[in-house]
Protein backbone atom coordinates (compact mmCIF):
# COMPACT_ATOMS: atom_id res chain seq x y z
CA UNK A 1 0.00 0.00 0.00
CA UNK A 2 1.00 3.52 -0.65
CA UNK A 3 2.34 5.65 2.07
CA UNK A 4 0.22 8.85 2.88
CA UNK A 5 0.93 11.88 0.86
CA UNK A 6 3.33 14.18 3.29
CA UNK A 7 1.68 17.27 4.88
CA UNK A 8 3.24 20.59 4.23
CA UNK A 9 3.04 22.67 7.81
CA UNK A 10 2.04 26.40 7.04
CA UNK A 11 4.74 27.91 5.47
CA UNK A 12 6.12 25.30 4.11
CA UNK A 13 6.30 24.69 -0.35
CA UNK A 14 4.82 21.18 -0.67
CA UNK A 15 6.42 20.61 -4.26
CA UNK A 16 9.54 20.57 -2.06
CA UNK A 17 8.75 18.29 -0.21
CA UNK A 18 7.81 15.65 -2.69
CA UNK A 19 11.20 16.80 -4.77
CA UNK A 20 13.12 16.10 -1.50
CA UNK A 21 11.57 12.23 -0.51
CA UNK A 22 11.94 11.65 -4.39
CA UNK A 23 15.54 12.27 -4.07
CA UNK A 24 16.05 10.75 -0.55
CA UNK A 25 14.87 7.77 -2.10
CA UNK A 26 17.32 7.47 -5.15
CA UNK A 27 20.32 7.27 -2.13
CA UNK A 28 19.66 3.82 -1.72
CA UNK A 29 19.19 2.24 -4.97
CA UNK A 30 18.58 3.94 -8.74
CA UNK A 31 14.22 3.33 -9.30
CA UNK A 32 12.19 3.18 -12.09
CA UNK A 33 9.25 6.16 -11.81
CA UNK A 34 6.81 3.45 -10.13
CA UNK A 35 8.45 2.60 -7.77
CA UNK A 36 9.83 6.23 -7.11
CA UNK A 37 5.92 7.10 -7.02
CA UNK A 38 4.77 4.04 -4.89
CA UNK A 39 7.72 4.89 -2.44
CA UNK A 40 6.66 8.58 -1.94
CA UNK A 41 2.98 8.12 -2.52
CA UNK A 42 2.98 10.86 -5.21
CA UNK A 43 1.14 10.04 -8.61
CA UNK A 44 3.21 9.02 -11.58
CA UNK A 45 2.25 12.23 -13.46
CA UNK A 46 3.47 14.37 -10.82
CA UNK A 47 6.78 12.02 -10.56
CA UNK A 48 7.45 11.81 -14.08
CA UNK A 49 7.41 15.95 -13.83
CA UNK A 50 9.59 16.47 -10.38
CA UNK A 51 11.96 13.85 -12.35
CA UNK A 52 12.52 16.43 -15.64
CA UNK A 53 12.68 18.84 -13.61
CA UNK A 54 15.46 17.74 -11.64
CA UNK A 55 16.75 16.18 -14.53
CA UNK A 56 17.12 19.65 -15.94
CA UNK A 57 19.16 20.66 -12.83
CA UNK A 58 21.38 17.07 -12.95
CA UNK A 59 19.95 16.26 -9.68
CA UNK A 60 18.69 12.94 -11.21
CA UNK A 61 19.80 11.12 -14.17
CA UNK A 62 18.75 8.42 -16.02
CA UNK A 63 20.47 4.84 -16.31
CA UNK A 64 21.94 3.80 -19.45
CA UNK A 65 18.38 1.41 -19.79
CA UNK A 66 16.38 4.80 -19.96
CA UNK A 67 14.33 3.03 -17.41
CA UNK A 68 15.55 3.69 -13.83
CA UNK A 69 16.54 6.98 -12.34
CA UNK A 70 19.60 7.60 -9.79
CA UNK A 71 21.23 10.64 -8.32
CA UNK A 72 23.07 13.42 -10.90
CA UNK A 73 26.44 15.03 -11.01
CA UNK A 74 24.64 18.67 -9.06
CA UNK A 75 23.25 16.44 -6.16
CA UNK A 76 27.14 14.87 -5.64
CA UNK A 77 27.89 18.09 -5.56
CA UNK A 78 25.89 19.13 -3.08
CA UNK A 79 27.45 16.31 -0.70
CA UNK A 80 24.04 14.19 -1.50
CA UNK A 81 26.09 10.74 -1.86
CA UNK A 82 28.82 9.27 -0.14
CA UNK A 83 31.54 10.67 -2.49
CA UNK A 84 30.43 14.34 -1.74
CA UNK A 85 32.49 17.21 -2.21
CA UNK A 86 34.01 17.76 1.22
CA UNK A 87 34.76 14.09 1.46
CA UNK A 88 36.29 13.76 -2.50
CA UNK A 89 38.41 16.87 -1.59
CA UNK A 90 40.16 15.57 0.94
CA UNK A 91 40.70 12.08 -0.21
CA UNK A 92 42.47 13.46 -3.15
CA UNK A 93 44.09 15.78 -2.02
CA UNK A 94 47.44 14.27 -0.76
CA UNK A 95 47.42 13.08 -4.01
CA UNK A 96 46.83 16.06 -5.80
CA UNK A 97 50.21 17.36 -3.56
CA UNK A 98 52.01 14.24 -4.60
CA UNK A 99 51.54 15.28 -8.25
CA UNK A 100 52.00 18.76 -7.83
CA UNK A 101 55.92 17.85 -6.00
CA UNK A 102 56.63 15.69 -8.86
CA UNK A 103 55.67 17.52 -11.78
CA UNK A 104 55.47 21.65 -10.46
CA UNK A 105 52.30 22.18 -12.69
CA UNK A 106 48.69 23.17 -11.64
CA UNK A 107 46.09 20.09 -10.04
CA UNK A 108 42.87 20.33 -10.93
CA UNK A 109 39.75 18.16 -9.36
CA UNK A 110 36.16 18.69 -10.64
CA UNK A 111 32.85 17.01 -11.12
CA UNK A 112 30.18 17.13 -13.37
CA UNK A 113 26.84 19.19 -12.64
CA UNK A 114 24.16 20.66 -14.67
CA UNK A 115 26.45 19.83 -18.16
CA UNK A 116 29.41 21.92 -16.96
CA UNK A 117 32.24 20.85 -15.06
CA UNK A 118 33.01 22.61 -11.68
CA UNK A 119 36.27 22.44 -9.74
CA UNK A 120 35.98 21.56 -5.93
CA UNK A 121 40.03 21.92 -5.44
CA UNK A 122 42.94 23.35 -6.84
CA UNK A 123 46.74 23.46 -6.17
CA UNK A 124 48.07 26.45 -8.65
CA UNK A 125 51.53 25.78 -10.11
CA UNK A 126 54.89 27.77 -8.55
CA UNK A 127 55.73 28.86 -11.67
CA UNK A 128 54.99 32.71 -12.86
CA UNK A 129 54.05 31.59 -16.42
CA UNK A 130 51.15 29.15 -15.09
CA UNK A 131 47.23 28.28 -15.61
CA UNK A 132 45.27 30.01 -13.10
CA UNK A 133 41.76 28.22 -11.92
CA UNK A 134 40.10 29.71 -9.06
CA UNK A 135 38.19 26.47 -7.19
CA UNK A 136 34.50 27.06 -7.74
CA UNK A 137 35.01 27.94 -11.21
CA UNK A 138 32.55 26.10 -14.27
CA UNK A 139 33.91 25.19 -17.34
CA UNK A 140 32.38 23.46 -20.53
CA UNK A 141 32.47 19.78 -20.60
CA UNK A 142 33.75 19.42 -24.28
CA UNK A 143 36.47 21.68 -24.41
CA UNK A 144 38.49 20.16 -20.96
CA UNK A 145 40.59 17.12 -20.63
CA UNK A 146 38.76 17.23 -17.10
CA UNK A 147 35.05 17.34 -19.05
CA UNK A 148 35.95 14.33 -21.29
CA UNK A 149 37.69 12.30 -19.03
CA UNK A 150 34.03 12.22 -17.55
CA UNK A 151 32.12 11.83 -20.46
CA UNK A 152 33.89 9.25 -22.26
CA UNK A 153 33.56 7.08 -18.19
CA UNK A 154 29.25 7.36 -19.28
CA UNK A 155 27.93 5.03 -21.51
CA UNK A 156 27.93 6.52 -24.95
CA UNK A 157 24.44 6.85 -25.32
CA UNK A 158 24.41 9.11 -22.41
CA UNK A 159 27.65 10.73 -23.54
CA UNK A 160 25.57 11.63 -26.67
CA UNK A 161 22.39 12.79 -24.94
CA UNK A 162 24.37 15.12 -22.66
CA UNK A 163 26.58 16.92 -25.93
CA UNK A 164 23.28 16.97 -27.50
CA UNK A 165 21.68 19.53 -24.82
CA UNK A 166 24.77 21.75 -23.99
CA UNK A 167 26.54 24.62 -25.71
CA UNK A 168 29.23 23.11 -27.84
CA UNK A 169 30.52 26.82 -28.95
CA UNK A 170 34.53 26.75 -29.54
CA UNK A 171 36.73 27.99 -27.01
CA UNK A 172 39.41 28.33 -28.84
CA UNK A 173 39.91 27.86 -32.82
CA UNK A 174 41.13 24.15 -32.01
CA UNK A 175 38.40 23.25 -30.00
CA UNK A 176 36.06 20.24 -31.53
CA UNK A 177 32.65 20.71 -31.51
CA UNK A 178 30.97 18.31 -33.61
CA UNK A 179 29.63 15.35 -31.92
CA UNK A 180 30.52 12.57 -33.83
CA UNK A 181 34.33 13.39 -33.52
CA UNK A 182 34.13 14.01 -29.52
CA UNK A 183 32.50 10.68 -29.90
CA UNK A 184 35.74 8.94 -31.04
CA UNK A 185 37.83 11.28 -29.16
CA UNK A 186 36.07 9.45 -25.78
CA UNK A 187 36.83 5.71 -27.64
CA UNK A 188 40.01 6.60 -27.73
CA UNK A 189 40.16 7.79 -24.00
CA UNK A 190 38.37 4.85 -22.91
CA UNK A 191 41.54 2.64 -24.07
CA UNK A 192 44.25 4.89 -23.08
CA UNK A 193 42.85 5.75 -20.26
CA UNK A 194 43.13 9.69 -20.29
CA UNK A 195 42.02 12.49 -21.57
CA UNK A 196 43.93 15.48 -23.32
CA UNK A 197 43.29 19.19 -24.38
CA UNK A 198 45.76 20.67 -26.75
CA UNK A 199 44.29 24.48 -26.71
CA UNK A 200 41.04 23.68 -26.81
CA UNK A 201 40.04 25.38 -24.12
CA UNK A 202 42.51 28.36 -24.18
CA UNK A 203 45.28 29.37 -26.35
CA UNK A 204 48.93 28.05 -24.39
CA UNK A 205 47.30 25.92 -22.64
CA UNK A 206 47.46 21.83 -22.80
CA UNK A 207 45.65 19.79 -19.57
CA UNK A 208 45.71 16.16 -18.84
CA UNK A 209 42.56 14.52 -17.30
CA UNK A 210 41.12 10.84 -15.84
CA UNK A 211 38.50 9.69 -14.74
CA UNK A 212 37.65 8.77 -10.62
CA UNK A 213 34.89 6.13 -10.78
CA UNK A 214 33.02 5.02 -8.01
CA UNK A 215 30.52 2.31 -6.50
CA UNK A 216 29.21 1.75 -9.97
CA UNK A 217 31.88 2.32 -12.22
CA UNK A 218 30.71 5.88 -12.93
CA UNK A 219 33.03 8.61 -12.86
CA UNK A 220 32.31 10.62 -9.63
CA UNK A 221 34.92 13.18 -11.23
CA UNK A 222 38.16 13.59 -12.81
CA UNK A 223 42.05 14.98 -11.81
CA UNK A 224 44.07 16.72 -13.94
CA UNK A 225 47.23 18.32 -14.25
CA UNK A 226 47.27 21.71 -17.08
CA UNK A 227 50.69 23.86 -17.78
CA UNK A 228 51.74 26.16 -20.76
CA UNK A 229 52.17 24.10 -23.92
CA UNK A 230 55.49 25.02 -24.20
CA UNK A 231 56.59 23.08 -20.75
CA UNK A 232 53.60 20.45 -21.41
CA UNK A 233 55.46 18.85 -24.91
CA UNK A 234 53.40 15.23 -25.93
CA UNK A 235 55.82 13.19 -24.45
CA UNK A 236 55.12 14.89 -20.82
CA UNK A 237 51.60 14.16 -21.66
CA UNK A 238 51.95 10.33 -22.11
CA UNK A 239 54.30 10.66 -19.06
CA UNK A 240 51.51 12.66 -16.98
CA UNK A 241 48.78 10.45 -18.55
CA UNK A 242 49.92 7.01 -17.18
CA UNK A 243 50.48 8.25 -14.04
CA UNK A 244 46.97 9.85 -13.71
CA UNK A 245 45.71 6.55 -15.04
CA UNK A 246 47.56 4.84 -11.96
CA UNK A 247 46.35 7.80 -9.09
CA UNK A 248 42.81 7.52 -10.32
CA UNK A 249 42.87 3.61 -10.28
CA UNK A 250 43.87 3.45 -7.01
CA UNK A 251 41.37 6.69 -5.74
CA UNK A 252 38.31 4.55 -7.98
CA UNK A 253 39.75 1.15 -5.33
CA UNK A 254 38.62 3.52 -2.51
CA UNK A 255 35.21 4.18 -4.07
CA UNK A 256 34.13 0.53 -5.04
CA UNK A 257 36.00 -1.11 -1.64
CA UNK A 258 33.65 1.20 -0.08
CA UNK A 259 35.67 4.37 1.72
CA UNK A 260 38.86 2.72 2.66
CA UNK A 261 41.37 5.55 2.05
CA UNK A 262 44.52 4.07 -0.23
CA UNK A 263 47.99 4.77 -0.16
CA UNK A 264 49.31 7.32 -2.46
CA UNK A 265 50.21 6.25 -6.17
CA UNK A 266 54.06 6.64 -5.97
CA UNK A 267 55.11 9.72 -8.37
CA UNK A 268 57.50 9.25 -11.73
Amino acid sequence: MSPEPRSSPAGQVAVLHKALDLMECLTAAPLTAADISKRIGVAKPTVYRLLNTLQSRDYVAREADGARYQLGGAAMSLGSVAGSRAGLVALVRPFMTGLAASYGETINLAIMTNGEILYLDVLQSGHRLRTEIPVGTRDHLHSTALGKAILAGLPEREARAILAAIDLAPATPNTVTAIPALLRQFTAIRQCGYAVDHEENEIGSVCVASAIRGLDGRPVGALSISGPSGRVDDQLVKVIGAELVAVCGSLSDVFQLGGARPDPVPSS
